[in-house]
Formats: C-alpha cells, structure tokens, sequence
C-alpha cells in the first residue's frame, strides 16, 4: 500500500500531513491545488487512508480492515464526490452525497472524510452548500477539496479552508521515477519527462501512449523536411496536422521543445543534452543553417500560433503561416 513516502517531489505536503496526524491538529478542510496529474488524488487518498488506519500511526499500515477497504475503494467513511454531467457538481450532488450524509455519524473510524475531485466544477450554489456545513462542521468532518485553479473558488470557502499547494516535480524525478517504474526506452523516458510539465500522471501516461509517439513522429517528419517542402507538401503536412486536431496544443509543444533544443545547440555547440534523443544530427544541422534571429522568429510564431488556437482562430491559416516562417530565410 502506497504511504507518504511514495508521493514523488511533494516532501514538504507530505510532511504537513504527518505532522498533523501525529499532532492532532487536523483542519476540517483542506484545498490541493495543483495541476491536472501532479498528483492531488494520489495524496489525497493517502492522508484520508492514515487518518482512519486502526494503528494511528503517521502512514496508513497497509494491514488493517480500516486500509483494506480504502485500498479497495469501499471505505464507507472515505466518500468520492462523483457527479453524473462531465463539466458540473450540482448543488443536489454536494447537497446529497456532503451536506445531509455528514449528518451521520461515521460507520467505523473516528473521521468521516470527503475527497471531491476537480472541486472548480462546484456551481455557485453547490459551494454555497458546502459553505453552510464548513461554517458548522461535525468534529468528525474532514473535506478534501481538490482544484487546478482555487481562485476560481467562492473566497468565502478559500478562508474556510487549508490551502495547500502542488508544485511541478523536477525532471530528474520524474525520470528517475520512470526509470524504476516503466520500462520505455530513454528516449520516450526523457521525451515524456521533458513533455509533463512537473506532472508525474502526464509523464507516465505520455510514456505509454502509443498515439503520443505518432505524434511525435508526424512532428518531427515535418521539422526535418520542411526545408525541401514546396506548397503541395506543405497542404499535405497540414492534412496531417488535421487529423491530430484534438492534440493540437501537444503538436506545438512538441514544436517548441524541438526548437529549444535547437537553439541550446547552437548557444552550446553540445547536443549531449538534448531532449529529442535520437535526433541530434537533424538538430545540430538547423542549429548550424539558422541565425539566432530565425530560431527566435520561429519560435515566436509557434507562441502566436498557441494563442491564436486559445483564441478558435482558423487553425489551417496558422498552421500554415507558422510553416512558411519555418521555411523562411
């Protein structure tokens, strides 16, 4: 059973919550806010399984009937807030699954605790709701609000609350990470590593993803031929683009971490520590063909192209505007 000690580049969280366990000081509420897949379920369930684990001890034992059934999901003092529509929480479902079953004592452990995944999805009037049973809260009551944005909670519930937050994991963590727990080759490793953001969840999944290496191969294809590309093969490497639309963002990160590892190169004249492993012959050749000026310019304009797809501006047009700057002198 997972413990504190395998959550992943959040030591001082993981702290923060042993303390308070071997202390007693326990908030009635507490908001994770952290990006989508640095890990706010993972430590969530981790603190709500120690404090209901039956040898009080700072991490869950892993033995108990208490752990048990919290590794299996079916702790009946450990509640996941679910909701039916796939962007909203109700005020009906805080209302139904917080505010009238905290009323009940709990079944078997000293806490009844509430984990409510993507938390910014609460209406207004489910926040209000919850609000209400955070002014009052039984002693037994712990709820876990887990957000990617708490600003874009009621203040009101902000000052209830324990705000506390996730930050990136450093690359060489999640490397090291991947490195004992996938079994990917370098290359994907450190792509995947590079491509998370600080999110140890992106970074695995990107490790896996087969569709992910597609992509990365479509991209790649287009930035080492784009030179010896006329118009038909341009046209032709948008039709291509097309068909990726859904993960249009992830093309042109890849396009941007291709072009940093471009411009380090060239700033360097050391490919040792480039992200595209595999690829540094194609990247020291445009390294040593483009002016600092050009490497800049491109990389301006895969920004711009990024803002303008924020913006649902036409996406071809850009693309395709985006190419010609590529090509360009």
């Amino acid at each position: 059973m997972a413990s504190f000690y395998d959550i992943i580049g959040q030591k001082q969280i993981a702290e923060h919550f042993q303390h308070a366990i071997k202390s007693g000081q326990i908030s009635h509420a507490y908001i994770l806010d952290g990006e989508e897949g640095t890990g706010k379920r993972f430590i969530s369930r981790i603190f709500a399984t120690a404090l209901q684990c039956e040898k009080g001890g700072e991490n869950p034992c892993g033995e108990c009937h208490s752990c048990k059934m919290a590794l299996s999901g079916n702790h009946p003092d450990i509640v996941t807030v679910r909701h039916e529509k796939p962007n909203i929480i109700s005020v009906d479902e805080i209302r139904t699954q917080i505010v009238s079953d905290v009323l009940i004592k709990p079944y078997s452990s000293p806490h009844k605790i509430y984990i409510v995944p993507d938390a910014t999805m609460m209406t207004q009037q489910a926040q209000n709701a919850l609000l209400k049973t955070l002014e009052e809260p039984p002693a037994y009551a712990i709820i876990i609000l887990l957000t990617d944005n708490k600003e874009k909670l009621l203040s009101t519930l902000l000052s209830r609350s324990l705000s506390l937050s996730i930050k990136p994991v450093r690359n060489s963590l999640i490397k090291e990470y991947l490195e004992k727990n996938t079994s990917v080759d370098k290359y994907r490793l450190q792509l995947a590593a590079a491509f998370a953001r600080g999110s140890i969840g992106r970074a695995i999944k990107l490790a896996e993803d087969e569709e992910f290496e597609e992509l990365k191969t479509t991209v790649v294809s287009v930035l080492e031929g784009i030179d010896d590309y006329g118009m038909s093969e341009i046209m032709d490497a948008l039709k291509k683009a097309a068909e990726f639309k859904d993960k249009m963002s992830d093309y042109l990160d890849l396009m941007l971490l291709w072009y940093r590892d471009v411009l380090m190169c060239k700033a360097s004249s050391d490919s040792d520590r480039v992200i595209f492993v595999g690829e540094e012959r194609a990247i020291e050749r445009r390294a040593e063909k483009d002016s600092y000026e050009k490497i800049n310019r491109v990389i301006d304009q895969i920004l711009i192209t990024k803002k303008r797809l924020d913006s649902n501006v036409n996406l071809e047009l850009s693309l395709e505007m985006l190419l010609l700057t590529m090509k360009g002198k």
